[in-house]
């Protein structure tokens, strides 16, 4: 018998929570299809909607455009309405699947097409006339609502038709961003057959704000051309008001449910927040501070704290969350009348460490002490005296804590003293 993760089901329990309701846009591009990987996407998407998302599907019928514009004569235009009719027959086909013994048995999807999207020609560029090759003009946004509110997967096409009739093609990154702005959608989600975008040193790219994205195509000039497009579409798309893009990579078996119902995920976020922002904890951040901090205390990382104690104190905490998740915190505790402070309770879920998390939470932090007027920060550790070294605290004796403090130390757990000075 398979083994059945019971801590991963359970672990995926919040998102699935978040994201009942919400309206994906999902790409499907046509090396998808032609791969063989379609049918494992088609199940992916169809758990994705029994468990309460809705979803419009937008598939591509011909080559991602490598520029905005292309030419689309009569004959191309022939070619692509047989290959975009075949594309539809194959994905409905697919949702019409339930044998017995598939991850399909017994579910009854209804996918409905139509002509949702309202074209115009793209006209004449730089001399060249585009023909049957289109733009958006207008995305019966209502009618497509109308879809999902009966339960209904929506399938669009990259075609549409103009007010007099004309038949045009629209590249469907295109489509999927107009539909995604205008429904609106909480995600636009990318299925590129490009790899996983990476930093410089090979890490895993995993959130980007505007700024960043934008950095990153003026600064990485030996990104592909799609990836470029990609990330340039996703800020686009995250300019009008839809507030997560995501780019996932094919190459990537189940990418999908990994990046939507796991903590680290598998592709890239881009957004137009920052995602992790540092807030106040409240009293309903007790349980996901405890959850945190549980593996760290039952080491001896952490000094034991009991739900009644972080409960008491909760005004002190600062949290990082996301998607319900607190995946780091730490508390500011004056210590008595002095000009000193202490940062307590700091810890930064495993998953998420080496993304910065902990430092940003420090200087936060900080920031805080200082304007409380206080002149000195200090931590004791026992494990991350090389990483509050690096974050410019430096070791001291007892001798030089407040009073208060010398008579609470702790010398069986002989932690080690670290201050740094914040005027």
């Amino acid at each position: 018998m398979d083994p059945f993760n019971i801590d991963t089901f359970r672990s995926a329990a919040p998102y699935i929570y978040a994201h009942q309701g919400r309206v994906f846009v999902v790409t499907i591009s046509r090396e998808t299809a032609a791969s063989g990987k379609l049918s494992e996407l088609v199940q992916d998407l169809a758990l994705l909607h029994t468990l309460g998302i809705k979803l419009i599907l937008v598939y591509a019928a011909a080559n991602e455009l490598a520029a905005v514009n292309q030419c689309v004569d009569a004959k191309r235009m022939q070619s692509l309405q047989a290959e975009i009719a075949a594309q539809r027959t194959q994905l409905e086909s697919l949702f019409s699947a339930g044998l017995i013994n598939t991850p399909m048995a017994g579910m009854k999807l209804r996918v409905v097409s139509g002509n949702f999207i309202h074209a115009k020609p793209a006209g004449i560029i730089a001399g060249v006339d585009s023909q049957h090759y289109g733009e958006v003009r207008r995305v019966d946004s209502y009618a497509i609502q109308a879809q999902l509110a009966a339960n209904n997967i929506v399938l669009l096409s990259p075609t549409a038709y103009s007010p007099s009739g004309e038949y045009f093609y629209i590249d469907a990154l295109n489509v999927a961003a107009a539909v995604a702005a205008s429904v609106p959608a909480d995600k636009l989600i990318v299925m590129m057959d490009e790899k996983t975008l990476q930093a410089s040193r090979g890490q895993r790219l995993k959130h980007l704000n505007l700024d960043q994205a934008q950095t990153l195509l003026r600064r990485r000039k030996s990104i592909s051309s799609m990836l470029r497009r990609y990330i340039t579409l996703a800020i686009e798309t995250c300019l009008k008001q839809v507030p997560r893009v995501h780019l996932l990579s094919t190459t990537v078996r189940g990418a999908l449910l990994h990046e939507l119902f796991s903590h680290a995920g598998c592709g890239t976020l881009i957004s137009a927040d920052d995602y992790d922002d540092i807030r106040p904890a409240s009293i309903e951040d007790v349980g996901g501070i405890m959850s945190l901090i549980k593996p760290l205390q039952e080491s001896g990382s952490l000094v034991g704290r009991s739900e009644e104690q972080i409960e008491r104190d909760i005004h002190s905490y600062d949290v990082i969350e996301r998607d319900g998740f607190v995946i780091a915190c730490a508390a500011l505790q004056q210590i008595d009348d002095s000009e000193y402070a202490e940062v307590a309770c700091f810890a930064v879920h495993p998953d998420f460490q080496k993304e910065g998390h902990g430092s940003r939470l420090i200087t936060h932090i900080e920031q805080k002490a200082a304007a409380l007027g206080l002149q000195h920060v200090m931590v004791l550790t026992t494990k991350a005296l090389h990483w509050f070294h690096e974050q410019g605290y430096q070791t001291q004796s007892i001798k030089n804590l407040p009073i208060a403090k010398q008579k609470t130390y702790n010398s069986q757990r002989n932690s080690r003293i670290l201050i740094k000075s914040i005027v």
